[in-house]
């Protein structure tokens, strides 16, 4: 029994750190009100910049890459078992079934493409990010432990 709640333990403090979306708009947003050098410094350079006709500079930073799924033959062992046959004569006996591999198709073979664009907008005057936004299937980031 103690292992059992030791394993549920562990699991539910995995399932906390499992990268999400919620963590990364946490990430980004933590940096709303903080200076440019910071951003540039722990950020590195954007892929992209523009001036922005209000005076303001939208810096924006992609990541973008394609993963190749192997294709995977989907196969379960299916154990034996023993079944009674019963003769003509009223005899019964046990008969050991021997287990197999049963073929379920295949599965993967695909590709997908990840990405995430997040765009940091300058302000002019006081050089402190005034706004973040992100878009993309790939912006996901750890939840940090507070």
């Amino acid at each position: 029994m103690k292992l059992f709640v030791c394993l549920i333990l562990v699991l539910v403090s995995a399932c906390g750190t499992m990268p999400t979306r919620e963590a990364y708009a946490q990430k980004v947003s933590s940096w709303q009100g903080r200076d440019v050098n910071e951003l540039l410094s722990s950020w590195g350079v954007p892929s992209q910049t523009l001036q922005m006709p209000n005076g303001n500079t939208l810096h924006t930073y992609i990541s973008q890459f394609t993963q190749q799924s192997p294709l995977q033959q989907n196969s379960f062992y299916e154990p034996g078992g023993r079944m009674v046959i019963n003769d003509k004569d009223g005899q019964s006996r046990t008969v050991d079934l021997p287990g197999r591999w049963v073929n379920n198709g295949f599965m993967g073979g695909g590709t997908m493409h990840l990405s995430c664009r997040t765009n940091f907008v300058i302000n002019a005057q006081t050089q402190l990010v005034e706004s973040v936004s992100f878009d993309g299937n790939n912006c996901v980031a750890t939840p940090r432990n507070n």
